[in-house]
């Protein structure tokens, strides 16, 4: 029996002792701006805001320029009803000067000379459902690592999303269509200059000045399931930008070239479809166009496994086995050439080796996910952490050694 107790105290204090190390929220407080509520400017609030706390904008047009300088939530009653609009064209709406800031549920807009949002060289950071227009940039991403931007509607600016020094960043689900530029300059959907390692992924990049997605001087970034449609110029442009990944897209009638690639080497360009797009790519021969690995798929209802590259709805090569692969490689490199949109492939997956079978291991193909669908599951795992699962095996050996001494 007292080997019992003991061992439930022990067990106990290691899960009060785990526990105690996640963050808590308990006092943070929710603070009402506007429409009857607490302050009557989002300055007032965020001055008189502590770390962690909700900022709540009641329905209406705010006028002025803000600095967020400590992690707060700040949200809208909806994009539709919520503005900020500058004060001061030539400043930006929103500037984030701490980690872990939260914008969400309303529009900036005005900064003819600044940024909509700009992520100031801080990481953590979460713009989410937002609309930005009239603006330079619409999210200015400075320096800035480790954040979010997604479902936002970031049309009709100088450029959607820029990127300056920004690395491992994920920018998902957002519109970022119209953007004209500004004075001498471009217009991007999203624009990349020297940030590495970022996801781009469901977004939509059509009909801008320039460029649908430019990089430049950007490496290992992951570009896939965009649209990049009726630009009017070129969808994407890689410039001396090396080891990119860009995957499932849809490019289509971008005015003069689908992708344009300068001086790059090492990017890899597969399964996307390029449709009635006029000077699909350019030659690149340090550009690869088909899978890096055979990925198994279905076409006519039949399973199959090879090597993937691209779909050119221009181009209508010999397809003598069925597989849904030409057997004719493209003038420009693409060795094995879809006869097919990628969507008429099924559910296609990397092709692994079948386990033999008294192998103990459960081998199966690795479904191709993208990077966001990956941190979403990854972020519903449940279980302690491992700090806190080592902290209490550690804490019951320790208690059970002083109880009982050396064992039998």
């Amino acid at each position: 029996m007292r080997r019992t107790h003991v061992f439930a105290s022990c067990l106990l204090l290691a899960l009060l002792l785990t526990g105690a190390a996640q963050p808590s929220v308990a006092n943070a407080a929710e603070i009402s701006v506007g429409n009857g509520g607490t302050y009557n400017t989002v300055a007032q609030a965020i001055d008189a805001a502590h770390p962690g706390d909700t900022i709540v904008l009641g329905p209406g047009t705010y006028n002025e320029n803000l600095v967020v300088n400590k992690p707060l939530t700040i949200v809208g009653n909806g994009s539709s009803t919520t503005i900020i609009q500058a004060a001061d064209p030539s400043k930006d709406v929103l500037q984030l000067k701490s980690n872990n800031i939260r914008i969400e549920g309303l529009t900036v807009r005005g900064a003819s000379g600044a940024a909509g949002v700009n992520v100031d060289q801080v990481d953590s950071c979460v713009v989410a459902g937002i609309s930005a227009h009239e603006n330079v940039r619409g999210v200015y991403l400075n320096h800035a690592t480790n954040n979010e931007v997604r479902n936002s509607n970031l049309a009709d600016n100088g450029y959607g999303v820029y990127g300056d020094y920004a690395s491992s960043n994920t920018i998902s689900n957002n519109v970022a269509t119209g953007e004209k530029g500004y004075g001498n300059t471009l217009g991007d959907g999203i624009y990349l200059f020297y940030s590495d390692s970022n996801t781009i992924t469901e977004n939509d990049l059509s009909g801008n000045h320039v460029y649908g997605i430019s990089l430049y001087h950007s490496s290992n970034n992951t570009i896939s399931t965009n649209t990049i449609s009726k630009n009017e110029q070129i969808g994407v442009r890689l410039r001396e930008c090396d080891n990119n990944i860009f995957k499932f897209n849809t490019i289509s009638g971008n005015a003069q070239q689908g992708i344009l690639i300068i001086e790059t080497t090492g990017n890899q360009i597969y399964l996307n479809s390029f449709i009635n797009q006029l000077n699909d790519l350019t030659n690149s021969p340090e550009t690869k166009l088909d899978s890096p690995q055979k990925m198994a798929y279905t076409y006519n209802g039949s399973a199959q496994t090879g090597y993937m590259g691209n779909y050119y709805s221009d181009y209508k090569g010999d397809d003598k086995n069925g597989d849904g692969i030409s057997d004719v490689a493209t003038s420009f490199g693409d060795s094995h050439p879809l006869v097919q949109p990628v969507d008429h492939y099924g559910s296609i997956s990397i092709a692994t080796a079948t386990p033999s079978p008294s192998a103990k291991a459960n081998v199966s193909t690795n479904t191709i996910t993208s990077s966001t669908e990956q941190a979403n599951n990854a972020s519903k795992t449940p279980g302690f952490e491992v700090g806190g699962a080592l902290a209490a095996i550690a804490i019951l050996t320790l208690f059970l050694k002083r109880s009982y001494g050396k064992q039998p």
